[in-house]
């Protein structure tokens, strides 16, 4: 038996009683869980006991008997399950867009209260729903978090398994912090982190439940500004997917240690790391992250001074951003296309993109990401020795963007170039130092600016 799914072997030995209580019980509570790779290996071994005699099409269906009469337990037992999961399964969507049909008092109410929303298959929807949202409305993704877990506290231990029941609790605090990180509430998104980790000491063990929290726990660290951290946990991540043979999510794992790696300075390693992640994943069965594992792969390359290598790969999937219709994608390929442009010497085409990508930030009320841009265009201005236009811009900053999201170490680190750029003091390495800040601190105000002694 591996450390996800029980083999043919344990369960032809559960169908005797052979094994221990505490493998008996684990075998139940997985069985429950619906897993669809075991739902195949049970149908296959349902098939095998009925004998393939009833289903010769060169007659009448011959009925065999069971190989061994001690099968008649785990034909009842896990038909009997199978069943269970279907049926729940196939109710789930229908019960998930009444619960939400009503307001947020009696949604509430209901959840706590009426049987028929309590059930795995519900819960575990909901809680997935919630992390769909998070991109397109993070208060949304924190209201189907918290619902979410307030009907995994309420699902039957006896029913469903206890350790099935406490490893969905535990998703369901990791996902609500995950949706509160996605919020700005890093405090709130620790402290669900944190009664994730706590509930799954007490459930079933199982590695993938763990390395799900522990990947959501490195993208929290990432939001701290702490990326090294996180790319180090990641690590573990990925060993454990590795493990379960799990190449989809370990693909997943690397795209993100490797976003994490170049946002702390890395950017070779970063795209050796992405690359190798990218030939993991399923490219069509999650495009969105095919998208954004690519784009960082051509930022990261440009970053290297390898923007010619940059700007091919960028025309390979150009394409893929015309099937998102959010502004933040679109605006992502023109601040791409422009920081390659200024990377192969055409300034005044790198000028004119990141003019409309800052302009357009600025009118969405985007102030961090607005902030980088405007460092781009002062590097770029800096390049050209313009630098009256180093000024002007320097001489804007703060008066746009204290009227936006930037938090108060943010400006006051906006404000040292603003002062080293009236002074005529202003470097590139200043803007990098500034840029390298604003990406550690963008979701993280406890975080302050100490530059680099000169």
């Amino acid at each position: 038996m591996d450390a996800r799914h029980p083999d043919r072997n344990a369960l032809e030995s559960f169908s005797r009683g052979e094994i221990s209580a505490r493998e008996e019980r684990w075998i139940e509570d997985h069985l429950r869980s619906g897993c669809a790779v075991c739902q195949l290996e049970v149908d296959d071994l349902l098939l095998r006991m009925l004998g393939s005699a009833a289903f010769d099409t060169g007659g009448d269906a011959v009925a065999r008997e069971p190989e061994e009469p001690a099968w008649d337990r785990l034909v009842e037992t896990l038909e009997r399950r199978l069943a269970m999961v279907s049926i729940e399964r196939g109710e789930a969507p229908r019960l998930i867009a009444e619960l939400l049909g009503y307001g947020p008092r009696e949604r509430t109410m209901l959840a706590r209260n009426a049987g028929r929303f309590q059930t795995l298959a519900v819960c575990e929807m909901v809680i997935e729903r919630s992390f769909e949202e998070r991109f397109r409305d993070t208060a949304r993704a924190v209201e189907l978090a918290e619902l979410g877990l307030l009907l995994a506290q309420r699902l039957d231990g006896e029913r469903y398994g206890r350790s099935v029941v406490q490893d969905l609790q535990a998703r369901a605090w990791a996902f609500l912090g995950n949706a509160r990180r996605m919020a700005f509430d890093l405090s709130g998104a620790e402290a669900a982190l944190a009664e994730a980790e706590r509930v799954a000491e007490t459930g079933s063990a199982d590695p993938l439940e763990e390395a799900r929290i522990f990947d959501l726990r490195a993208s929290l660290l990432a939001d701290q500004g702490r990326f090294e951290q996180a790319a180090e946990l990641l690590e573990v991540v990925i060993d454990v997917y590795d493990g379960l043979r799990e190449p989809h999510r370990k693909g997943r794992a690397m795209i993100s240690k490797g976003v994490f790696l170049g946002y702390g300075g890395w950017p070779e390693e970063a795209i050796r790391v992405i690359r190798r992640g990218l030939a993991l994943v399923d490219w069509d069965g999650e495009p969105r992250l095919v998208l954004m594992a690519r784009h960082n792969l051509a930022w990261f390359l440009n970053e290297c001074g390898r923007s010619e290598e940059a700007w091919q790969q960028l025309q390979r999937f150009r394409h893929a951003y015309a099937e998102y219709e959010d502004p933040w994608t679109q605006l992502r390929l023109i601040w791409l296309d422009s920081r390659i442009a200024a990377g192969l010497g055409r300034f005044a085409d790198a000028e004119e993109g990141l003019s409309e990508v800052r302009r357009r930030l600025l009118a969405d009320g985007r102030g961090f990401d607005a902030a980088m841009v405007t460092l781009d265009l002062a590097n770029l201005y800096l390049q050209e020795g313009r630098s009256a236009e180093v000024k002007r811009l320097a001489g804007e900053m703060i008066g746009l963007f204290l009227a936006k999201d930037i938090h108060h170490h943010a400006a006051a680190a906006l404000t040292v170039f603003q002062q080293a750029a009236e002074a005529e003091r202003a470097t590139p390495r200043l803007v990098r130092e500034i840029a390298s800040y604003l990406r550690r601190a963008r979701r993280n105000p406890a975080l302050g600016f100490e530059p680099a002694p000169a």
